[in-house]
């Protein structure tokens, strides 16, 4: 990853992003009118007259009018005014009331050291910034309480007729979601991003401060943040979770938690919100092991609890689609490229580093079928799917890819050979990974005359290219890959609910066999 630069840090980004809009406008003026009501109820209650105002008016405009000024840059810095960031009440609260904190004591050495504000007592400072700080915060706490779902007129507050030009990506800031941000702004469309941003800024840097952009930097699973985010939108485009196989089998209940109870609570709250489209990120790894070439109606097989949560995540949306809220499942195929937050857990891309750095490429079961596809590719899929008529994609799951990118992983690594030909191919058969499937990719291409841009040889240049000219840094470091990064930062920071039984139904096998055979399945342990 690239150093943070000056201009990143925190405060001075969410400084350069405040937009001269009526409404920012209208928040400065407000505050800045606030704190001037708090000093004037402070001299009313020191027994003052109003009329007593005028002699002392110049050490007044001038304290009270630099600290208005200082606490309004303060503001703009912690994000108060910035429309790509969103906070909760309490946060803001909180932030305010250290801000007038620095405030009183800088107000304070300033009367202390130049007696600019005249005959002003020390006392009148500090009621006036205790008071502006109560005013301040009775606004946020009123903005909470309107916005309650136990408020009366919440509905009439926080509900928005659906825009269609508007776009919720659910972990935008992902691997697929810094790819498929882009494309939407691209396309004028309007985006809101709901992503606790675990792996920094870096992966949106390409669109950082577009006017079209939105950051929420919350946890998904935040009722009130998800209820905020979604109102007034269009679509959802869920790509949040838990990704691959290690890094859901590290710790199982996270993974029941981030990728099958968040999925149902987010599908139902985007439904009585009244969003139009969803679109849920699934896998081809729902296939699982088969020996002949799958296509959307084939049975269920998955191997791994990754899977397992795909194939139950569908299954609670599929349970919400109506005429009303279309439900698109995409299952992508194996994903390589780059992007904003490349991974490189992923074969292509991590065989391509061992390549470029190690001269080697270990590949475990040489034989074993995949289907592949580029990282820009998926985001054109789910753009695709997004413009589609609603009749073509409601209820339906589509995989995404190309009939011509099944490769074995002997061939992948033949592939990369070619363009690192120092390489040696080292072939190793004591762990074979159970998934091994071939997928038809007719229905995406012939419904919505989606196919990919690229082919994995290109793909496999990109990779190379960028581990050669060090464009990343050390490729086994946690940031690029989920299970490194869940062993590195532990998994309790996560952990929000309480798994309540519902859920391990979806996820069992059981419920696995009344969609798929009882004999197509090599029942894993649990």
């Amino acid at each position: 990853m690239r150093p943070t630069s000056f201009d990143q840090l925190t405060p001075i980004r969410n400084f350069s992003e405040v937009r001269a809009t009526p409404a920012t406008i209208l928040r400065i003026a407000v505050d800045i009118a606030v704190i001037w009501l708090a000093f004037l109820l402070s001299w009313l209650a020191e027994g003052n007259h109003l009329n007593t105002l005028i002699p002392n008016g110049s050490g007044i405009i001038q304290l009270v009018g630099l600290s208005s000024l200082l606490a309004c840059i303060a503001y703009m810095s912690a994000g108060l005014y910035n429309h790509h960031s969103k906070y909760n009440a309490w946060t803001k609260i909180g932030r305010i009331a250290l801000i007038n904190l620095g405030i009183l004591l800088i107000a304070t050495v300033i009367r202390a050291t130049t007696g600019l504000s005249g005959p002003l007592e020390p006392h009148l400072i500090f009621t006036t910034v205790i008071g502006a700080t109560a005013l301040l915060s009775m606004a946020r706490i009123g903005s909470l309480v309107l916005r309650s779902e136990d408020w009366p007129g919440s509905r009439l507050v926080t509900t928005e007729q659906p825009d269609e030009t508007k776009v919720l990506v659910i972990g935008g800031g992902g691997y697929i979601g810094s790819a498929l941000v882009k494309e939407l702004l691209d396309g004028g469309l309007r985006v809101s991003v709901l992503d606790a941003m675990h792996f920094g800024e870096e992966p949106l840097a390409r669109v950082a401060g577009h006017p079209n952009l939105t950051l929420i930097r919350e946890d998904f699973r935040h009722i009130e943040a998800l209820t905020r985010a979604v109102s007034g939108v269009g679509t959802v485009i869920h790509l949040g979770g838990l990704v691959g196989d290690p890094a859901c089998a590290f710790d199982s209940d996270l993974t029941v938690d981030v990728n099958v109870t968040a999925t149902k609570v987010i599908g139902e709250i985007a439904k009585a919100r009244g969003v139009r489209r969803f679109i849920f990120a699934s896998s081809c790894s729902v296939y699982g092991a088969c020996d002949d070439t799958v296509n959307e109606d084939s049975h269920f097989n998955p191997q791994s609890l990754y899977a397992r949560s795909k194939v139950a995540s569908e299954a609670v949306l599929d349970a919400l689609n109506s005429p009303d809220f279309s439900v698109t499942c995409l299952r992508f195929a194996t994903i390589y490229g780059i992007s904003g937050r490349t991974r490189f857990d992923l074969v292509v891309n991590l065989l391509c580093a061992k390549a470029v750095r190690d001269n080697e490429i270990t590949v475990y079961g040489a034989d074993q079928w995949r289907p592949f596809v580029h990282v820009e590719d998926v985001a054109r899929a789910i753009v695709t799917t997004l413009r589609a008529p609603r009749h073509l994609v409601s209820g339906e799951a589509f995989n995404v890819g190309s009939d011509a990118q099944n490769y074995t992983l002997g061939d992948v690594a033949e592939l990369i050979q070619k363009q690192v030909p120092d390489a040696a191919i080292i072939s190793d058969d004591t762990f074979v990974d159970k998934r091994n499937y071939r997928v038809s990719f007719e229905k995406i291409r012939s419904r919505l005359g989606f196919t990919p841009a690229w082919t994995i040889e290109s793909g496999i240049a990109q990779v190379v290219s960028v581990v050669r000219s060090n464009q990343v840094g050390d490729y086994s470091l946690p940031t690029y890959s989920n299970v490194l990064y869940l062993k590195e930062h532990g998994t309790k920071s996560f952990c929000n609910f309480k798994i309540t039984g519902w859920e391990q139904e979806f996820m069992s096998l059981d419920h696995i066999d009344h969609i798929a055979p009882q004999d197509t399945i090599d029942r894993p342990a649990a």
